[in-house]
């Protein structure tokens, strides 16, 4: 039986979005669609606000949550002020969505139309309009960019204020005036760069005299190097520093940003004044290019605990630096646990697991290895029956398409199906969780483990080491507390497949 509930989706569309704000914007088009459903009478279950500006599917939450509702058959109808309001992304997003209210039977009212995907005339209509508005997403995505870079090369600034600078308008252009109180702090820094003082000492400096930055609650090195090396101080506008990418982009799942090289930076002046004379800023980046080579210009890894050494006070990552010719592993954050010499860590770590690997071999005298056999033949079965569910799907579609099912026998079938492959799942991982209990308490794989690692470690360069304890370790905590001796540091072991 349909259900008689409908939904409401609230998003602002791109015009609205460069005048009035989300809040004003959602509020009015929630009142006109409560009212919509007043006159239809109409039983509005769920409200579905979409505050993000995102095109794409994967980073609209709200509407995930709504596609969730349709698919399950929850609503009878959603509730939208127009069609492009639901979609303007990319084509497969675009049909994803109408694929949902097709598939579902659930209608789309907006104020002007009632849209049924299953009527032809309609779902000609919706998907033509769904073309004009990414065709029309895309010509205003375009003219923004071209008033944007338009904007830049005229001197104007269109991002966040840095350190030291507070948004002005200079005639119709965004720009910068100065902090007095924030940009004595980025001369100091760049006067005791000048000095032969490094980014670390100078953080600690600026914590010392009250400072704070915009982003952090304290200076640490890494936001002393940024500052150091920003254009803006010099009174110009720096462009194409970074790049954004969507959810999918490099095989990655999640928004990144990928740091261009200043090469491929644009640099126009600026109108705003700047707080360092040009010839120290250039002074300052002589300094750091000949004292400092990032890493990742060399795409070689020197430090073997990158990313697995965490600080046991702050949890940020203990990072490799040299001072006077020697490897120490330090926190980024000022203040907080002393430094050791890398070298006194890897003999700690080694001689920790050296114990360890001797405590289990003790251990594993009196106990029986793991058996896992029943379960991996069980895990077989399961994964034949998936593979079969699977390929009952497609076959479910063209019994709909040639009428072979009507779409009440198709959604029993579809709903049986899916319901028997959520039951195998569970059953899976039940059977998963209970092979990785046993696996933890098997001595046999860690002491494997633990002699490979002391084994292997000896001959290996620091990437090769680093690959290795990220294999074996989830993490390693440091501690170790300011004015104590070289050696007094503690380690904790976190590993990856059995109880240390």
């Amino acid at each position: 039986m349909k259900n008689n509930a409908y939904a409401v989706y609230l998003r602002k569309s791109r015009a609205e979005e460069l005048t009035d704000s989300t809040a004003e914007v959602l509020a009015r088009h929630r009142e006109i669609l409560q009212a919509l459903a007043e006159r239809m009478e109409l039983e509005v279950s769920a409200v579905y606000e979409e505050v993000v500006s995102g095109e794409s599917l994967a980073a609209r939450e709200q509407m995930q949550r709504l596609l969730s509702g349709v698919r399950a058959g929850q609503f009878a109808g959603v509730l939208c002020m127009d069609i492009d309001r639901l979609g303007r992304g990319g084509m497969a997003d675009q049909g994803t969505i109408l694929d949902a209210f097709r598939l579902s039977e659930t209608k789309i009212i907006t104020p002007d139309k009632i849209y049924d995907l299953n009527d032809e005339s309609d779902e000609e209509l919706t998907e033509f309009k769904a073309f004009m508005a990414r065709r029309e997403y895309k010509i205003i995505r375009k003219r923004m960019t071209r008033g944007l870079m338009q904007t830049v090369r005229s001197g104007g600034y269109v991002a966040n204020p840095p350190y030291g600078y507070r948004k002005v308008r200079i005639g119709k252009l965004p720009s910068l005036e100065i902090v007095e109180d924030e940009a004595r702090f980025v001369r100091l820094a760049f006067d005791r760069y000048c000095e032969g003082v490094g980014a670390h000492v100078i953080a600690q400096e600026l914590n010392a005299l009250g400072s704070v930055p915009r982003r952090n609650g304290t200076w640490v090195q890494s936001t002393v190097r940024q500052l150091l090396r920003n254009p803006t101080y010099k009174g110009m506008i720096a462009w194409n520093r970074v790049k954004h990418f969507k959810p999918g982009s490099h095989g990655q799942d999640r928004h990144h940003v990928v740091h261009m090289k200043e090469e491929d930076w644009i640099l126009v002046p600026g109108l705003h004044p700047a707080i360092i004379d040009p010839e120290q800023w250039d002074h300052v980046q002589r300094i750091r290019k000949e004292k400092w080579i990032p890493p990742n210009y060399t795409g070689q890894i020197a430090n073997p605990f990158s990313g697995v050494v965490v600080c046991g006070k702050c949890g940020k990552n203990i990072q490799r630096m040299v001072t006077k010719g020697m490897d120490y592993l330090h926190c980024t954050k000022g203040g907080c646990c002393a430094m050791a010499k890398l070298e006194y860590v890897e003999q700690a770590a080694m001689a920790a697991v050296g114990d360890r690997l001797e405590q289990l071999r003790t251990e594993a005298a009196g106990s029986a290895p793991a058996d896992n056999a029943s379960d991996e033949a069980l895990l077989q079965t399961y994964d034949k029956e998936l593979a079969k569910l699977d390929a009952r799907l497609p076959r479910l579609h063209e019994f709909l398409e040639d009428g072979t099912y009507d779409r009440a026998t198709f959604r029993a079938r579809l709903d049986a199906l899916n319901k028997e492959k959520s039951s195998l799942l569970e059953m899976q991982a039940a059977v998963k969780m209970r092979m990785r209990q046993r696996e933890e308490a098997d001595l046999s794989r860690a002491i494997a483990e633990l002699e490979n690692l002391l084994d292997l470690y000896p001959t290996l360069d620091a990437a090769g080491k680093n690959k290795l304890l990220k294999s074996t370790f989830r993490k390693i905590t440091y501690y170790k507390e300011k004015k104590t001796k070289p050696r007094d540091f503690q380690l904790v072991f976190d590993p990856l497949h059995f109880v240390w």
